[in-house]
C-alpha cells in the first residue's frame, strides 16, 4: 500500500519546497498531510498510477521551479495589485491558465495545494529588507520590484508575455530535441533485418478467425454465466496451446457489485483460431481473483503497480500453460535512454501473474517460459514500425519535416503465424501518398522476442485493395471480407482473409493473389481454398477453382432489372452495389466487379448468357455474364 503514497507525497513536497518551508504554518502541514492521504486513496481507487522513475523526478523538479517562480513574481505583488480589486481575479486566472498549460489535468491538484498554502501562510511580523537576498534571488527580487513599479496593467502584461515565451520555448525545444533523439537515434532500438521474401508457412495452421470474430463466438458460449460474468475483451489473446493456435480469454465480473458478492472468477474460454467450425470450450471450477474488473488489490493493474512502480505497464494477455492453468502475461517498459525517454519506451521484459495466488514474477526479455506467446504489445509493435519508417527517411527529414518514405497502412497490427511457430505482429507499409493501395513493404515484429524484419515489395497491392476485391466477389451480398493477411503459401504470396456474415461469424475463406487482378478464390473452408489455390498456381495464374468448374450455363431474355444497395453490417463494411436480373422467372445477382462494361448497362429485353453454380437459393450469384444483344448492336469498326 505504501507505494500509492509516494506520488502524492512527492507532488506536495515539491510545492512546499517551492513555496518555502518556513513560510508555512504548522497547522497547514497537518492539512497538507490530510491532502496527501486523500490523494493516495483517490489514486488507489481511480487507477491513476504515475511511474516512479527519473522522468517523474524531473516532473517534480519542474513543479518546484514553477512554485518558486510564481511565489517570487506575484506573491509579494498581490498586495499592490489588491488595491485594484478587479485585477486580483484576473491575475489568479492568468496563473491558473499558465499552470494548466504546463501540467494539464494535474494542475487541479497544484492549484488546490497552492491555494491552501497561500491562505494559511505565515504572516510576516515586520518588513523584510530586500538586502537580505543576494545573488540570483536578489536579481529576481530587483526584477519583481521593477515590474511592480510599472503598475498592475504592465505587471499583468509582463506575466502573460513571460508565460507565453517560456511555454513556447519549452514546447519548441522539447519537440525538436525529442524528435531528434527519438527518430534519429532511438530507431537503433529497432534492429530490423532486411529479408528478400517472407518465409513459407503451413497454410493449415494459419489463423482464419479474427479477434473480433473470436470475441463473438466466445461470448455466445458462456450461457447462464453471462448474467454475472463476461468474456474479458482486455485479456482476449491469440496464443499457442498444445500445438494449435487458439483464442482464449478469462471470465470477468460484469460490475463491482458482483465482485463484492462473488470475489472469484470461475474460469476461462477458448476456441480454435484455425478452424472456424470448432466449438468453443468453457473451462470452469477455477478460483481466479486477479482480474481487470476486480477491486482493491485484486485489480490486475493495481497488483502490477505495487510490484513494478518504476516501470511502464503495457498490455496484459491471457495465456494458458501446458497444464491448463491460466496466467496474465504483461509487457513491461522502461524509458528510452536520453531525452527521448519523454516519448519513447523500451521493452525490458514481461511479468507472469497467477490469478489464483496473486504471485507476480518478472522475466527479462528472452527469458520467459517457452509456452508464452505474447510479450510485445500491439501498440509497441506499431511504434516500432513507425520509427523504422522515419529512419528510412534520413536524419534531416525524420527529425524536422517528418517526411516518411514508408508508413503503416493501418493504425493497429494483426497477429500472424511465422514459419517457426511463433506469432508476430504484421504491419503492411505503403507510401504517404493518399489513395495509394500499393504495398511497399511488410514489417513483422516477433511477439515473443521483439525481433523485427522488413521485406520490401514492388508491384503488389496492399490488403485494402485485396479487401475491396473480396467484397466485390463474395458469393452472397450479406457477406463481407475481414482483414486480409499476407502469407507465403506454396512459394507464392497470397492474402488470406475470413469472409463473415452480418453477425461477424466466419462463413468462408478467401485467397487473393496480390500480383494479379483475377477474381479471388472463395471457398467454404481453408482446405477447399488451398485446393483451388494449387489449381490456380498449376494453371499459371488463371482462377479455375473447383467451384467454377461445376458452373452451369444459361441463355435467356431479361424480364426485369433492379439495382440494389446492400451492406453486411459487419466490421464496418462499406455498402455494396448489386444488379438483379429476372431470367425465366428466377432472380440472378451480379456485382460491378464481375464486368463493369456489361452489368450496369443490361436492360429488359436483352439476351444474356450467364454461368452460375447450381444449388443456390435465389437470388443466384452469376459467375460470368455476356450480353448478346449489346454485342449485336455494337458498331462495326471501320477498316
Amino acid at each position: 500500500m505504501y507505494v500509492y503514497l509516494l506520488a502524492p507525497l512527492g507532488v506536495v513536497s515539491a510545492i512546499i519546497l517551492g513555496f518555502g518551508v518556513r513560510r508555512i504554518s504548522r497547522k497547514t502541514y497537518s492539512l497538507l498531510l490530510a491532502v496527501v492521504l486523500v490523494l493516495s486513496i483517490g489514486e488507489y481507487f481511480t487507477g491513476v498510477f504515475p511511474t516512479l522513475n527519473v522522468l517523474f523526478l524531473l516532473y517534480l523538479l519542474l513543479l518546484f521551479a514553477v512554485s518558486k517562480l510564481i511565489r517570487l513574481l506575484t506573491l509579494r505583488s498581490l498586495v499592490h495589485i489588491g488595491r485594484n480589486r478587479w485585477l486580483t481575479p484576473i491575475i489568479i486566472a492568468a496563473l491558473i491558465l499558465f499552470t494548466f498549460a504546463l501540467f494539464s489535468g494535474g494542475a487541479i491538484v497544484f492549484v488546490i495545494i497552492a491555494w491552501v498554502i497561500y491562505r494559511r501562510r505565515k504572516r510576516p511580523r515586520g518588513p523584510r529588507s530586500v538586502g537580505q537576498s543576494n545573488g540570483l534571488f536578489a536579481m529576481i527580487e530587483n526584477l519583481r520590484q521593477g515590474l511592480s513599479q510599472l503598475g498592475p496593467i504592465a505587471l499583468i502584461s509582463a506575466i502573460g508575455v513571460i508565460s507565453m515565451v517560456i511555454t513556447g520555448a519549452l514546447a519548441a525545444v522539447a519537440t525538436q530535441v525529442s524528435a531528434a533523439a527519438t527518430y534519429a537515434e532511438q530507431v537503433q532500438l529497432v534492429h530490423a533485418q532486411m529479408t528478400n521474401s517472407l518465409p513459407p508457412v503451413s497454410a493449415t495452421d494459419v489463423p482464419i478467425v479474427e479477434r473480433t470474430n473470436a470475441a463473438i463466438v466466445l461470448a455466445n458460449s458462456i450461457g447462464g454465466l453471462g448474467t454475472q460474468y463476461h468474456v474479458s475483451n482486455q485479456g482476449l489473446s491469440l496464443v499457442r496451446y498444445h500445438g494449435q493456435l487458439i483464442y482464449t480469454a478469462p471470465l470477468d465480473y460484469n460490475n463491482g457489485l458482483i465482485w463484492l458478492t462473488k470475489h472469484i472468477s470461475p474460469g476461462y474460454v477458448w476456441t480454435s483460431a484455425s478452424n472456424p467450425n470448432a466449438k468453443p470450450v468453457l473451462v470452469q471450477n477455477a478460483s481466479y481473483m486477479i482480474t481487470p474488473q476486480a477491486g482493491l488489490s485484486y485489480n490486475l493493474r493495481r497488483a502490477l503497480y505495487q510490484n513494478f512502480p518504476n516501470l511502464y505497464i503495457g498490455t496484459s494477455d491471457w495465456e494458458i500453460d501446458p497444464t491448463g492453468q491460466g496466467y496474465w502475461v504483461t509487457s513491461l517498459y522502461a524509458p528510452a535512454p536520453g531525452l527521448a525517454g519523454l516519448v519513447t519506451k523500451v521493452l525490458v521484459g514481461s511479468s507472469l501473474t497467477n490469478p489464483t495466488t496473486g504471485n507476480v514474477q518478472f522475466y527479462a526479455l528472452g527469458h520467459q517460459p517457452s509456452w508464452v506467446s505474447q510479450v510485445v504489445g500491439p501498440t509497441f509493435a506499431q511504434n516500432e514500425a513507425m520509427r523504422y519508417g522515419w529512419d528510412r527517411a534520413g536524419l534531416i527529414a525524420s527529425t524536422f519535416t517528418h517526411q516518411l518514405t514508408t508508413e503503416p497502412v493501418h493504425r493497429t497490427p494483426y497477429n500472424v503465424l511465422l514459419n517457426n511457430g511463433d506469432l508476430a505482429w504484421e504491419i503492411p507499409m505503403t507510401s504517404p501518398s493518399s489513395g495509394d493501395n500499393s504495398l511497399s513493404g511488410l514489417i513483422l515484429v516477433n511477439a515473443e522476442t521483439n525481433a523485427v524484419t522488413y521485406t520490401p515489395f514492388t508491384g503488389m497491392q496492399n490488403d485494402l485493395a485485396a479487401e475491396q476485391r473480396i467484397n466485390g466477389s463474395t458469393l452472397n451480398s450479406s457477406l463481407s471480407s475481414g482483414r486480409p493477411l499476407l502469407y507465403n503459401i506454396s512459394g507464392q504470396y497470397a492474402y488470406v482473409a475470413p469472409v463473415v456474415n452480418q453477425s461477424g461469424i466466419v462463413q468462408e475463406v478467401a485467397l487473393v493473389d496480390p500480383r494479379n487482378t483475377v477474381q479471388p478464390i472463395i471457398a467454404p473452408s481453408m482446405s477447399d481454398a488451398l485446393s483451388s489455390w494449387q489449381n490456380y498456381l498449376a494453371t499459371g495464374g488463371e482462377n479455375t477453382t473447383s467451384y467454377q468448374n461445376q458452373s452451369k450455363t444459361l441463355t435467356a431474355v431479361v424480364e426485369r432489372v433492379a439495382n440494389v444497395l446492400s451492406s453486411s453490417g459487419a466490421n464496418g463494411a462499406p455498402v455494396k452495389e448489386y444488379w438483379l436480373f429476372l431470367l425465366n422467372g428466377t432472380s440472378y445477382r451480379a456485382s460491378l466487379s464481375l464486368n463493369p462494361n456489361v452489368v450496369p448497362f443490361v436492360r429488359p429485353g436483352d439476351t444474356l448468357k450467364i454461368t452460375f453454380t447450381p444449388g443456390q437459393s435465389a437470388p443466384i450469384t452469376i459467375n460470368s455474364i455476356q450480353d448478346n444483344t449489346m454485342l449485336q448492336r455494337s458498331p462495326k469498326k471501320k477498316s
